[in-house]
């Protein structure tokens, strides 16, 4: 998620880094399309805080049982019997967004796993005893519940097998941001889709910076040296949900096009430049369509 997530995700998927250069597929590919799920009303009111926690995973395609999700403010892990598989996710009040690009135990080999439940998810609301997760057309795709807790493995902190705290910083991480500076009109999903430059600059070092949201609600992007990627989804007012993985961190005099996506909470337009703003409303970098 943010720059604190991304520390949490390093400290976590240490093992995982080994199998990185098989995870370009990790993003989620074939995850939901990037509007703000099947209904604007899904999830309306719902406060993402709520999802913090140790979740029994219910009814999702392709997982044994027991598995669980664990949610905290600045990542995901994904308990199966052979360990687990960490990434990142977003939420707002009506749409979600997650995305695994790590693994570590023995759920490994020479790439991440994929896990189409959980990266088609595109919405979330509230059941009986949790959650449901939803992908863009409305079917659950999963249900969540507390109930028991994964046995800890030696590779993985013992914290990770135990439900989060939920902090005031990881109410801050997930509070919603700033409204758009007032000027700019709120990008939707069909306005934001393609591949964007740095609206100035040249002479950019190995390559040039960019950034491709996909519509299959998947972005790639680089700083001119580093590559990124990760899930994304547009919500009301321009609210921009997106995820990242790890990044390679090569020295270079490019531009930090995919930190600022990550770091993103929304995103508008200036005529034909995009504008992307942090979660105090501030601009963090203009974008011109390639």
């Amino acid at each position: 998620m943010h720059a604190a997530g991304r520390l949490r995700a390093a400290a976590a998927t240490l093992v995982a880094l080994a199998v990185l250069a098989g995870c370009a597929g990790g993003s989620g590919d074939d995850g939901a399309p990037p509007g703000a799920g099947p209904d604007a009303e899904v999830g309306a009111g719902a406060d993402p805080v709520d999802l913090i926690g140790l979740w029994r995973v219910h009814d999702a395609e392709g997982e044994s049982d027991p598995t669980w999700l664990r949610l905290d403010a600045w990542g995901l892990d994904l308990w199966r019997d052979c360990g687990l598989l960490t990434g990142s996710w977003s939420a707002s009040g009506t749409a979600m967004v997650t995305a695994v690009f790590g693994a570590v135990g023995d759920c490994g080999g020479s790439a991440v796993p994929e896990v189409p439940w959980l990266t088609s998810t595109a919405a979330y609301r509230s059941a009986d005893e949790g959650w449901e997760l939803l992908d863009a057309t409305g079917s659950v795709v999963a249900t969540l519940t507390v109930d028991g807790a994964p046995e800890p493995i030696p590779s993985v902190a013992e914290a990770y097998a135990e439900p989060p705290e939920v902090t005031a910083e990881a109410r801050a991480a997930l509070a919603p941001p700033a409204a758009l500076p007032e000027g700019l009109a709120a990008v939707d999903a069909a306005e934001l889709e393609g591949r964007w430059v740095p609206a100035s600059g040249s002479g950019w070092p190995a390559e040039e910076p960019f950034v491709e949201f996909g519509a299959d609600g998947s972005w790639t992007a680089s700083d001119g040296c580093n590559g990124a990627a990760g899930r994304w989804a547009v919500d009301q007012g321009g609210r921009l949900l997106a995820t990242e993985g790890p990044m390679t961190a090569i020295a270079c005099d490019g531009v930090g096009v995919p930190g600022a996506v990550a770091n993103a909470g929304r995103a508008g337009l200036d005529g034909g430049t995009l504008v992307l703003t942090d979660a105090a409303g501030e601009e963090l970098l203009r974008l011109a369509r390639d």
